[in-house]
């Protein structure tokens, strides 16, 4: 998982970049885990996410992209998983970072 389950995208200029990142991760426990949903309260994010379990020692990815709109990025979404580390069922992940004009 990126640090702190955050990415940072840095500065990018709109049109040159595709907005697709992917935060990958291993599942560490001893049973399947489980990415029952991923959302947020922004159109601004599409996310593709495992639709099967992860077993123990596999890796998966959630995949984010973001719609590219000019501005500072600051956003955080939730996933919903059955991981023991997750608060109330939920990992938050976040991006971060800057769309300049071209």
């Amino acid at each position: 998982m990126a640090k702190d389950n955050t990415i940072d995208y840095g500065l990018i200029k709109k049109g040159e970049d595709d907005g697709v990142r992917v935060f990958e991760f291993e599942n560490t426990g001893d049973q399947p885990l489980i990415i029952k949903n991923v959302k947020s309260n922004c159109g601004c994010l599409v996310f593709t996410k495992p639709d099967y379990p992860i077993m123990p020692g596999k890796r998966g990815k959630i995949v984010v992209k973001y719609k590219m709109t000019v501005g500072l990025i600051r956003k955080t979404f939730l996933v919903d998983t059955n991981a023991v580390n997750a608060e109330n069922d939920y990992i938050s992940l976040r991006i971060k970072g800057e769309v300049l004009e071209k």
